[in-house]
């Protein structure tokens, strides 16, 4: 059968803004594909991030210029699609995710079978956490009150009132927090402060305290930290990994950064091989993306995968999200649906 592929644009928004320290958004814009055999349709999302690419419009410029080459891609095989997607879109992770995405959803739903188990992974997953972004203070109530059901509050620092931020939520809550600088916090002093501080207020670990370019000041914060550090930002492809030993106890991986399912297996491999803790992230995307990162889920130890519940509504339907509860669907590939 040969394949087709569309593509188009979908305004996703946050019931909040979303706020971290370096950026403010209160929508954004994914790439959604669908590639059909002509009975199967898989999907694909590319929720691109201004950290590292450029946005929609520049990926929509590469689907129309590749479109003949994408559709010779075979399905049945993933190590040599995921070389061929990398040499195509070296410049966007988010576009490699989407398409891997799609082909893996296809070929589950051809197989007859959901991808967890093709990944030999499980329905039993820990439970996710929720994210809190940076606001005003007088919104902190409003948006800890929106996450009542959540038992797992991830709270975004690197401003310069965090002292602030932490206490107004404390104030409303003695949830267990898990804290995310996005590398907010500059010098080796400013980190050894913010740990010893969060150590006292029920944190359970640190994502990239510190800018990514910075490692070996990371890896003198490690050796002080009383709290796990989790590479984010320094956590992006499978080759990455072996040049954070000793800097980190664990990696995020994302979808939107490491180029798709293919890779992020990779990762969670790489992972056991050198020790480390495994965290599942997502970017803000709807339950395309999240249904994906899902599926490999159950090798991790913490999850982070809220991104559509933090949107004012998602055009898809996918896995459930019962206060943190990730329930993964025993229907073929991610299990995905239009709304």
């Amino acid at each position: 059968m040969s394949l087709s592929l569309k593509w188009s644009i979908q305004r996703i928004t946050t019931k909040f803004e979303f706020k971290i320290a370096r950026s403010a958004e209160s929508y954004y814009d994914v790439v959604i594909l669908e590639l059909s055999d002509g009975e199967f349709t898989g999907l694909g999302e590319a929720a691109p991030s201004k950290r590292y690419e450029k946005g929609p419009e520049a990926i929509l410029k590469m689907l129309s210029a590749k479109n003949n080459q994408i559709l010779k891609i075979s399905i049945d095989d993933a190590e040599s699609r995921q070389e061929q997607l990398e040499n195509m879109f070296p410049q966007s992770y988010s576009l490699q995710a989407a398409l891997d995405t799609a082909f893996w959803d296809l070929y589950g739903q051809r197989q007859g079978t959901p991808l967890w188990k093709i990944f030999g992974a499980t329905q039993e997953l820990v439970t996710s956490s929720y994210t809190i972004g940076i606001s005003d203070l007088s919104i902190i109530p409003e948006k800890i009150k929106e996450a009542a059901p959540y038992p797992i509050l991830k709270i975004k620092l690197g401003t310069d009132y965090d002292h602030d931020i932490m206490r107004a939520i404390r104030a409303e809550t003695d949830k267990v927090l898990r804290v995310d600088v996005n590398e907010g916090w500059k010098t080796v002093d400013q980190a050894k402060r913010g740990t010893e501080w969060l150590a006292e207020e029920n944190v359970e670990f640190l994502e990239q305290p510190m800018p990514s370019n910075q490692l070996d000041d990371i890896a003198e914060l490690r050796e002080f930290s009383p709290l796990p550090l989790v590479a984010d930002e320094n956590s992006v492809r499978p080759e990455d990994l072996p040049g954070l030993v000793g800097a980190y106890d664990g990696i995020n991986i994302k979808l939107m950064k490491c180029g798709g399912l293919t890779n992020a297996q990779r990762m969670v491999e790489l992972s056991l091989k050198h020790n480390f803790d495994i965290m599942m992230g997502c970017m803000v995307e709807t339950s395309i993306g999240i249904s994906a990162m899902s599926q490999l889920g159950s090798f991790a130890r913490w999850l982070d995968l809220d991104g559509n519940v933090l949107l004012a509504e998602d055009p898809f339907s996918g896995v459930g999200n019962e206060a943190g509860e990730i329930i993964l669907l025993d229907k073929p590939g991610l299990g995905v649906e239009k709304r």
